[in-house]
């Protein structure tokens, strides 16, 4: 029969070896859970009554993925469009245009919808915009304050060509307030050419519960072979 001897290399590499597979097996299990955990309040903010916009300012993290409605004015001389967007592989723009909530000064920062390129990335697309007073629905987006990965920012945050979305600096350059969130319009009533189909929370919690699982058994396994 083999008998066991301890070893230190063998002990400290196993040691270290297994506070790493558990410490990553924990990683991916918070994962899993704060991903539940998300999708959850997602589902609540989706099922309520949706909210309606004022000229008070909301809470960004707490009305996030809401529904809300909002009436007013668009305010076609600060349209913008958002680059890099595609919709079934096709290059595109996400069309923002601020909308002046009825009866205040104060804007929010709506996203119309989904528009091709046209012949010539030259060329900006022609969106026009409603007169007449809206009724806006749809749900609410917060955008990152981070550079989107791998994207050139040489077009810079102004003008009627952007690469993200900047509401701070938005914000910094009109003497009037703005909400400090976005509207993912689903429709106004009216039909406008433009594409409306926003992606869906995932639920990746599984996925992330097994990588977790096999950060855990590689810890046991190590154990066994120890």
């Amino acid at each position: 029969m083999h008998q066991f001897q301890f070893r230190w290399i063998p002990f400290i590499a196993t040691c270290v070896l297994m506070a790493i597979f558990l410490r990553l097996g924990w990683w991916q299990w918070t994962k899993a859970m704060d991903v539940e955990a998300q999708v959850a309040l997602h589902d609540a903010r989706s099922t309520v009554n949706p909210l309606l916009l004022g000229a008070q300012l909301v809470d960004a993290q707490e009305v996030a993925d809401s529904m809300v409605v909002v009436r007013g004015h668009f305010d076609a001389s600060a349209q913008f469009f958002l680059d890099n967007q595609q919709h079934q592989g096709r290059p595109g723009l996400h069309v923002m245009t601020p909308l002046q909530i009825e009866g205040t000064q104060v804007r929010v920062l709506v996203n119309r919808g989904w528009v091709s390129w046209g012949n010539s990335r030259d060329v900006l697309p022609e969106v026009p915009v409603p007169d007449a007073p809206v009724e806006v629905h749809g749900r609410v987006s917060v955008p990152s304050s981070r550079a989107p990965a791998f994207v050139s920012e040489t077009l810079g945050e102004e003008g009627r060509l952007r690469t993200r979305i900047r509401l701070d600096e938005i914000q910094a350059k009109q003497r009037h307030l703005f909400q400090p969130i976005v509207v993912l319009m689903v429709s106004t009533g009216t039909s406008d050419g433009l594409v409306r189909e926003w992606p869906e929370l995932s639920n990746k919690a599984p996925m992330h519960k097994g990588y977790a699982a096999q950060w855990f058994l590689m810890a046991a396994l190590l154990l066994a072979f120890f």
